[in-house]
């Protein structure tokens, strides 16, 4: 069976590398996606283990066409009745690269009409569309002459986690959250601090990977589970595999301090240095919030506050992590935004030497009010934004002095 899974722009190489850790065997990489071998079971684990993939696409048949009337007769030719009753719902979606036979909106009524039309011809009756919540999401990508016919076994993009039921202005993907984690190469023994984390995203990304805890288990629906091929029992099995971590966690908060010594799979262990800071106060209530839902409560410390009037929660001279993602001002060259940019550069300056710090922004003017020399940029993209990811080291004096 193959798998193609779908991510963000710049984040290829970081969803390779996830997927060789969980174990699979890598075939093929493109932009936006990585393609990989698996069994049934892989369905489940990817759905509710992948940190940086939106979507898992279950390739069902690749044909080459020449023509839209060779479209709509090779998908009126797949067994659509084998994984939905006719009284269920579909959506149907198509990417092209290097094709064209059609526009995509035709092509999407054509791949649409023969899927339906297989439906009536054998029962009589049609699914309906439903493009909000399908139960089965088919996916169609051309490239050149060769039509791949996927099913979308996700559903709801796999950045919903499920914590997130509450959303500060402009908030960031939890994939790209997880993916600019990974790209930067943190790890939970170093200590983590955004000073302007809204919503949380960065700090439960984080709790999630130095707890173990696999991103999906606070999902409630996956696409796949409306199929009839969907093998309760083994996605269960999965399921309680992938959530003790969480569970542990949960138990543990219940557990009294002076019971809990020598138990449970985390007695012992050094807590992770976590910590993050807004001066918005309904941000930090959320955030506190999603915390608690991802079971990162007490895991994950959060204060009110500016960046630049708070004190560093953490030694910065024995290293650490600052991460930010700020405003980047409705018109770029706002001058609040680059005061702003100004006064975080000043802060890392004068309170972290030591640290190394991360700035995401879509602002190139104002990231250059940030007063230091990066030592790495990456491109990615926030939404429809082209942004730069920007580290800069801190030190004590100037480069040159030392």
């Amino acid at each position: 069976m193959m798998y193609h899974i779908t991510t963000l722009p710049g984040l290829e190489p970081i969803l390779e590398e996830e997927l060789n850790e969980l174990g699979f065997e890598v075939q093929q990489k493109g932009r936006q996606v990585i393609s990989c071998l698996g069994t049934e079971e892989s369905i489940y684990r990817l759905n509710l283990s992948l940190r940086t993939g939106l979507r898992v696409l279950w390739e069902i048949r690749q044909v080459p066409i020449q023509t839209v009337q060779e479209l709509y007769r090779e998908a009126k030719a797949l067994p659509w009745e084998k994984y939905i009753f006719p009284h269920q719902t579909i959506a149907v979606s198509v990417s092209s690269t290097g094709s064209s036979c059609a526009s995509l909106r035709y092509l999407t009524l054509v791949l649409k009409d023969a899927v339906v039309d297989r439906f009536s011809e054998i029962y009589g009756k049609r699914p309906s569309v439903d493009t909000r919540s399908p139960d089965l999401p088919i996916h169609l990508h051309l490239e050149g002459h060769t039509a791949t016919f996927s099913l979308d076994t996700s559903g709801e993009s796999l950045h919903r986690r499920g914590y997130r039921t509450e959303r500060t202005e402009a908030p960031l993907s939890e994939v790209l959250a997880a993916g600019i984690l990974k790209v930067i190469g943190w790890h939970p023994e170093v200590p983590l601090y955004d000073p302007m984390c809204g919503s949380g995203t960065f700090l439960v990304e984080a709790g999630l990977m130095a707890y173990r805890i696999a991103p999906g288990i606070l999902r409630t629906r996956f696409a796949f589970q409306n199929w009839k091929v969907f093998h309760k029992a083994l996605y269960e099995k999965v399921r309680k595999e992938l959530a003790e971590p969480y569970k542990n966690l949960v138990e543990e908060k219940n557990v009294s301090p002076k019971d809990h010594r020598g138990q449970g799979d985390h007695a012992g262990e050094k807590e992770c240095a976590i910590f993050g800071s807004d001066k918005d106060p309904a941000a930090i209530e959320i955030a506190r919030r999603n915390l608690e839902r991802a079971g990162l409560g007490s895991k994950v410390r959060v204060f009110l506050g500016t960046f630049e009037s708070l004190l560093p929660p953490f030694p910065p001279s024995r290293g650490g992590l600052v991460i930010v993602n700020p405003p980047y001002g409705k018109r770029l060259e706002d001058p609040s935004i680059l005061a702003l940019y100004k006064s975080i550069g000043d802060t890392l300056k004068q309170r972290y030497p030591g640290v190394e710090a991360w700035i995401l922004s879509a602002n190139p003017d104002a990231l250059k009010q940030i007063g230091l020399r990066p030592f790495k940029k990456y491109a990615l993209k926030n939404g429809p934004l082209d942004c730069k990811l920007v580290g800069f080291t801190l030190y004590n004096g100037s480069i040159r002095t030392r």
